[in-house]
């Protein structure tokens, strides 16, 4: 079974090799499926899963005439360091709406209280998907030290050899995206950080504002940072634009990242003028011309809405970061999950996006700004049906892989630490 797994796949290989744009009729779905599966590391998949690991809700809240801003929080930040924000809003009348996504095994929320001076008068425990929360007359708790509160935040991982499945190792780029607010209750405010670039191509990266128009957002510009590819010394072919905002094929509103992530990082050029590419934040090992340590790089955009409706409805899930890398002569966009399939800046599939319709990812999502990513070549984890083996840093995630309800929080729980990064 195993050796004709191997014959389906270099078959694949060999379809791929010989497929363009101009000649799908090359591509053969069937074969290129065996061999989706038989490189992915988890045996058994469920082929109903979503890869989601959040969820989405909002919440009317009326309030008394002392609080100014509301906010919901993912912890009592009276009692817990670890406390972030998921949606902030000011008062209008006495009344806020707040849309939110939180990690998709949580349930228990805070929506605390603030003053027009921006101290906190106190919180309010509620359950997800409550829809009203009237504060008047409720007594808030505010009792205990007031810990530090951050931004939300949370991490993607690519994979940048789509459509060819690789080592899965959920490293080729790494991306934290934290999201904050002002005063405007216009504005959002985008904070990106790379903190990884483990592949030695380039890629370039933007973020959809999935249900958003072009015509939706007033301006976009950097509040913090500075231009994340700045002076990029090579004609742009991934992205044709060193604009912070651009126009979808579809219209959407598109913010642009960068061109190149090795230069974002590194900023180094070889002696003939191109790139300089190694994997970067991968290895525990410096290696010569192959893997070496940077910095991460962080720069906050500022997206200004044409009205403050529509900056609250960009919740988490409206956030489609995606890659753009090169892979057979073409450029494909690599999104996440729920929007696998988006064109948003290529023509990639010409008509035939269904021909990559599989049940693997090639980014995954994580609620959690400081997840631990794995070192070069290891998979998040791996299952063989041939053995009944589990091997890998989360040994949970294979088990979430066979079932889409079940250990949902396998990246809180590492089982091989040092196979992290």
């Amino acid at each position: 079974m195993k050796q004709k797994h191997i014959l389906l796949t270099l078959g694949a290989f060999v379809l791929l090799g010989l497929t363009s744009c101009k000649n799908k009729d090359l591509f053969n779905k069937e074969i290129y499926d065996e061999m989706v599966d038989f490189k992915f590391m988890v045996d058994n998949m469920d082929r109903s899963h979503d890869w989601q690991l959040i969820k989405n809700s909002s919440v009317i809240v009326k309030a008394p005439d002392n609080v100014s801003r509301l906010q919901v929080l993912t912890a009592d930040p009276y009692s817990s360091p670890n406390t972030e924000i998921a949606v902030e809003a000011g008062c209008v009348d006495g009344q806020a709406t707040l849309n939110y996504s939180i990690p998709i095994i949580q349930d228990m929320l805070y929506l605390a209280a603030l003053a027009s001076d921006g101290s906190y008068l106190g919180v309010v425990s509620f359950q997800y998907g409550t829809q009203e929360i009237d504060l008047r007359g409720v007594t808030l708790q505010n009792s205990g030290q007031l810990h530090t509160i951050s931004p939300q935040t949370f991490s993607y991982l690519y994979e940048a050899n789509f459509p060819e499945p690789d080592d899965f190792d959920y490293n080729d780029l790494v991306l934290r995206i934290s999201k904050r607010y002002t005063s405007d209750p216009t504005q959002v405010l985008l904070t990106v950080k790379v903190d990884a670039v483990g592949i030695q191509k380039q890629v370039a990266a933007a973020i959809q504002l999935a249900g958003f128009t072009y015509e939706d957002v007033a301006s976009v510009s950097i509040l913090e940072g500075d231009i994340m590819d700045k002076e990029y010394p090579l004609p742009r072919r991934f992205i044709n634009s060193d604009l912070q905002l651009m126009r979808g094929r579809s219209g959407q509103a598109v913010l642009v990242l960068f061109e190149d992530a090795h230069w974002v990082m590194l900023k180094e050029k070889e002696s003939d003028g191109s790139i300089f590419r190694r994997m970067l934040n991968t290895s525990k090992i410096e290696t010569e011309n192959y893997s070496s340590f940077a910095d991460p790089v962080t720069t906050t955009f500022c997206i200004n809405f044409k009205s403050a409706e529509l900056a609250q409805k960009l919740t988490f899930d409206k956030l489609d970061p995606f890659i753009i890398e090169e892979y057979n002569g073409g450029l494909w966009e690599i999104h996440t999950y729920s929007h696998k399939f988006d064109e948003v800046l290529k023509d990639i599939y010409h008509g035939q996006a269904s021909a990559y319709d599989n049940h693997v990812s090639w980014c995954v999502t994580v609620p959690k700004g400081d997840f631990r990513y794995p070192i070069e070549g290891m998979s998040l984890g791996t299952y063989s049906s041939e053995t009944g083996s589990v091997f890998g840093p989360y040994g949970y995630f294979p088990r979430w892989m066979q079932d889409h309800t079940s250990n949902l929080d396998w990246y809180l729980n590492p089982t091989i630490p040092q196979q992290l990064y």
